[in-house]
């Protein structure tokens, strides 16, 4: 098994991400909302140091979305599917400010429905 965490810059994404996931039969998890760091340091600096000083322009830190943060249980041969999902809905991880999904294995887990 793998633990799953997916942060996402888009409610919108999320939620058509968890929908694609429950219909390939990926069922579970918990979505937590989350804050970036330079959102963050934006909204709280009155004078913030100066290479975020430059990025400021560039924050919106009064946008009113939160970023979504996805942790989920998943089989090693779920892995991929979830990956394609991801990307299909977000036209790609790689894309700047989209967002960041990494698996770590689980040795040990109890609570599952089967």
């Amino acid at each position: 098994m793998q633990l799953l965490i997916l942060i996402l810059h888009s409610q919108r994404h999320m939620a058509k991400v968890t929908a694609g996931m429950l219909a390939s039969g990926i069922h579970g998890g918990s979505l937590l909302d989350c804050e970036g760091v330079l959102q963050a340091v934006g909204r709280d600096s009155v004078e913030p140091p100066p290479i975020f000083g430059s990025l400021r322009q560039y924050l919106n830190p009064d946008k009113g979305e939160m970023n979504k943060i996805l942790i989920s249980a998943i089989e090693d041969s779920q892995v991929e599917t979830v990956k394609k999902i991801v990307n299909d809905v977000t036209g790609g991880l790689d894309k700047a400010n989209t967002g960041i999904l990494m698996t770590v294995p689980l040795l040990n887990v109890e609570g599952l429905a089967k």
